[in-house]
Parts: C-alpha cells; structure tokens; sequence
C-alpha cells in the first residue's frame, strides 16, 4: 500500500514538474502572411521577449497562401502540445469562412483561442482634391451619385474590403469597389481612386504627411496620432471595424498551457519598452484570457459573417 501511495505521490511531482516546464523546447509560431506585414512586425517585438522569459526561443514561421488558410491549416493539424501556434489576424478566423465554401478547418473548432494580442484600426482616406471635406459631406455624395465613387482595398474579402463594405451598409450608400495588386493607398494618392480603408500604421503617416485626407478611422474612440480626425462612429453611430491579432493553439491542447500561454503574453505586453514599441506603429497592446478572447472571436465570427453576406461577397 506505501509502495502504492509512494508512486501515486511521484506520479503526481512528475506531472506537476512536467506542466511547470512548459516550454522545454523552442515553440514554433506560425503566421500565415508575409515577412515585414504587421503580425510579423509585432512578433518580432513582443516573441524575442517571451523567449527571454520562457528560457526557450520562439521561432517565427511565415507560411503564406490562400487568405490565411494554409498557415491557419497547418497548426489546425499540429499536435496539440502548446508547440506549434498560430499568430494571425481576424479576417483569417472570422471572414473566411463566411467567404470560401470550403474551408480546410473550422475556425471554431479547429482552434483554441489563447489571448487577443493588439487591436489595429483603419483609417477612411480620400484623395486631397474629392470635393467631400469630411464624412457627413462624404455619405451626402455619395448618395446624390450611387455607385459614381470609388474605393481601393488590397483585395476582395481582405479587412480593408469589409470594414468599407460594413460602411456603405449601415449608410446605405453604394461605391465602385476596385481591387489592387498594388497598395491600395497609392491608388488614391494616384487618382485612381477615391478613397480607401488603410490600417493605422500607414494611415496616420498618410493624413500627416498630407498626401491624403483622413475623414474618419474606424475604432470607437479618435486616434491619440490623429487627434483632430473623428471616428466614423460620431457620425455613423454604432460603426465599429477593427484588425484584431491573436493567438491560437490547436484544439484539444490542455487549459494549463492555453492558461499559461495567455498570462506570458498579457505580461509581455504591460511592459512598457513593448507597449510604446507597438504604440509607435499604429497598434493597441491589449492581453486577453482565453475566455475573453473566445468571446471575442465568436462575436466577430457573427459580425462579419452577416457583413460578408449582406454585400453577397464571395472569393469561390
């Protein structure tokens, strides 16, 4: 019976020693877009400090392809041993579904949500010589020329696409949407456009720089870079669009790690060296638990499925 009790006993240590070593090797991190994009940008900051901490290296793994899908794929499939994550955006998680028909995951499903990373908002831009001055002026135009106006995005379905789209619909405005292989942002600079949704960090250096005209960005609250410039919402109310980042593990991976996973992140991004770090390129700092970010996630999943279906966009 000692015997036993004894072994029980060392089971147990070695159960507890084995979830507190978490990680005891590298943790590969995959993010399903381009070096040098914005999850890149930001995993670049804040994954060199989590190695610090952890006593292990974070490596970045960008695996590009089909909107997201086959990064997000990838970890789907990985063991679920807090090892392999995924870093992405919620477009990958919220819009695609609603936007393939066929999905090489279920992100409700496929995934755990660990903890929402940073907030990243758009600003609405238009040539310097539109006639409009702001967005009142704006909505007025274009509803006395429906569909005359036009808009660049980089590319059918992608964030910039569905935060203007969710803005023509709850304005009941129509516009000419033009997709571009090229930033969609010189396409307004050029005058091939007239306007576009372009995220914070190059939409602040834009309306500064006067190349461009900020009427309005698309959090709720006025941009501390761009204090002088509304959010859609004091004239649209209720307009919200936003670019989430998060982290994702596997489904099926244990709450412990999920647990510990979130609370390395929140407090990698309460430091101050990493917050104005991130502060600087357009980015909120925010650190989530799992539930909150879960939450989040079928929220959005929600909201933008009913964008995506009322503007009957489709990418298949």
């Amino acid at each position: 019976m000692r015997t036993a009790l004894l072994f029980l006993a060392l089971a147990c240590s070695f159960g507890v020693q084995a979830q507190e070593a978490y990680p005891s090797k590298f943790v590969r991190l995959v993010i399903p877009f381009p070096a040098a994009t914005s999850p890149d940008v930001v995993m670049r900051i804040v994954g060199p400090q989590l190695g610090q901490m952890w006593g292990q290296q974070m490596i970045i793994e960008n695996r590009v392809g089909a909107a997201g899908n086959i990064g997000a794929a990838q970890v789907a499939n990985a063991a679920p041993d807090g090892y392999t994550l995924l870093y992405t955006v919620n477009s990958v998680i919220c819009a695609n579904p609603h936007l393939y028909s066929k999905m090489p995951f279920d992100p409700l499903k496929s995934f755990v949500p660990v903890s929402l990373v940073a907030n990243l908002g758009y600003v609405l831009v238009a040539r310097n010589n539109l006639p409009a001055r702001d967005l009142k002026e704006l909505i007025a135009l274009a509803k006395s020329q429906p569909g005359k106006l036009s808009y660049s995005s980089s590319g059918v379905g992608v964030g910039t696409h569905i935060v203007m789209e969710l803005l023509l619909g709850m304005t009941g405005t129509q516009m000419l949407h033009v997709p571009m292989n090229t930033p969609a942002l010189n396409a307004v600079y050029g005058g091939e456009t007239d306007l576009t949704m372009t995220p914070y960090t190059t939409g602040v250096p834009a309306a500064k720089g006067g190349k461009a005209r900020a009427l309005g960005v698309t959090l709720p609250r006025r941009l501390d870079a761009l204090p002088d410039v509304p959010s859609i919402a004091e004239t649209v109310p209720g307009y919200a669009g936003d670019a989430w980042h998060g982290v994702f593990a596997p489904a099926g991976t244990s709450q412990a790690i999920v647990d510990k996973l979130a609370a390395d992140f929140t407090k990698v991004l309460a430091m101050p060296e990493v917050r104005k770090r991130l502060s600087d390129i357009g980015l909120e700092p925010v650190g989530t638990t799992p539930a909150q970010f879960a939450a989040i996630v079928k929220n959005d999943h929600a909201k933008w499925g009913q964008v995506i279906r009322n503007a009957n966009i489709k990418l298949d």
